[in-house]
């Protein structure tokens, strides 16, 4: 998501011979207090930053992600809010039949097979 903070600190946080990670400490969001990234912002430190960011649920933390990603993110959660009505409106479908009382497949069918097999006709 796009957010618009003022950077207040930035810090090295990891270093390795190919790339630098800093933390940076923000105001102006309640969410958000620091981040990460791979981009050195040490020169606005004070200033006010436009980024795209993202929370990690597994890390707790916030990321500062390129444009792009945040792009694919916006389409995937779009995919995902398509996809979760559909899922929805198949369990409206699903209670209405229940309602009729009209055997549904997984109740007639046992690992695929049918429960009474089928008898050619002579």
């Amino acid at each position: 998501m796009q957010k618009n903070i003022q950077i207040t600190s930035v810090e090295k946080f990891k270093e390795d011979p190919n790339w630098t990670l800093f933390k940076v400490k923000c105001s102006g969001d309640d969410d958000m207090v620091e981040f990460k990234t791979f981009e050195d912002h040490s020169g606005v430190v004070g200033q006010q930053y436009q980024g795209h960011f993202e929370y990690s649920e597994q890390y707790k933390n916030w990321s500062e992600i390129s444009k792009k990603k945040a792009e694919e993110n916006a389409k995937q959660e779009e995919i995902m809010e398509g996809l979760r009505k559909v899922w929805d409106k198949i369990d409206e479908v699903e209670k209405k039949i229940d309602a009729l009382g009209v055997p549904r497949t997984e109740e007639t069918l046992k690992q695929g097979e049918l429960e009474e097999p089928i008898r050619e006709e002579k």
